[in-house]
């Protein structure tokens, strides 16, 4: 049974979360760093050849990071968020039909099969419930439609870091995620005068239930209706650390890290622990 007073609480959250990051949100997230948008148009473009998509949808489009990508392969895209400020950031122009609609993503009516493509990229883990938004989904996407999830929280490693002390001693790459997935909302309090509930509520699905696990999102999904869901792990721990190593320069860096992941990737399921974030493709 849906809570709906928590759901609303949770979409009020983020409108204010999100209001008042709107202004240094392309700062703030780094999912916006060059190197991430390279690969997440990619991933984006080879759904396009796939689908020969014409129309996407972007639930919870924020300031467009997906929309800017996609605008280039696609005709029409619609974006939907619940904050104003932040729909206002998005850059519509080009050649592409854009338009973006103010309304919570798990009730927005949509055409039934009317979309190539559905993205939602690190958006779920803003919901109290996410199973609305995903059913959003597979009504808009037609047969053989494709829905792109990314950079959601790994519940297996941030269920190990929120088990760690603050002052552990432990190795700093080990350190600095616990200061990133513990204290991220003492940098928002900092920074940006935004409460610690505001910032739990905003982020309920990684804050209050500790991020998402593969199997229970694959139930789910097929519950729904999807017909085929491939998972994909991000982001170990440590690459931050390497890419990073000041003693090498940038080239050699990037593909020390690559050869890692590459070992990383051919160990799962075992190395899943190691991976801060998930992402899945589900087909209609």
């Amino acid at each position: 049974m849906v809570n709906t007073d928590l759901y609303q609480k949770v979409i009020d959250a983020n409108i204010s979360f999100h209001g008042t990051l709107a202004d240094d949100y392309k700062m703030c997230e780094p999912h916006f760093r060059p190197e991430n948008v390279q690969k997440v148009e990619a991933k984006l473009l080879k759904l396009v050849k796939e689908t020969n998509a014409k129309r996407l949808l972007d639930l919870g489009c924020g300031t467009g990071f997906i929309i800017d990508i996609a605008k280039k392969y696609v005709q029409e895209i619609h974006g939907i968020d619940v904050t104003q400020a932040m729909l206002d950031k998005v850059d519509k122009s080009g050649s592409a039909k854009i338009q973006t609609f103010k309304h919570d993503t798990g009730s927005f009516s949509v055409e039934s099969g009317t979309y190539d493509i559905a993205t939602a990229y690190s958006f779920l883990h803003h919901l109290y419930d996410i199973e609305p938004t995903l059913k959003t989904a597979y009504k808009a996407l037609r047969k053989g439609g494709k829905f792109y999830v990314d950079l959601e929280p790994n519940f297996y490693l941030w269920e190990i870091i929120n088990n760690l002390e603050r002052n552990g001693g432990y190795d700093p790459i080990v350190m600095r995620e616990i200061e990133m997935v513990k204290y991220k909302d003492e940098d928002f309090k900092k920074n940006f005068g935004l409460p610690k509930e505001i910032v739990d509520y905003a982020e309920y699905g990684k804050n209050v239930l500790g991020g998402f696990k593969e199997e229970e999102m694959k139930k789910l999904l097929l519950k729904i209706g999807f017909s085929k869901i491939d998972f994909f792990y991000y982001w170990y721990i440590g690459q931050g650390a390497i890419i990073n190593d000041s003693t090498k320069d940038k080239d050699e860096r990037f593909k020390n890290a690559e050869i890692v992941d590459e070992l990383l990737q051919k160990a799962l399921p075992l190395s899943k622990n190691l991976y801060k974030y998930i992402g899945f493709i589900a087909t209609k």
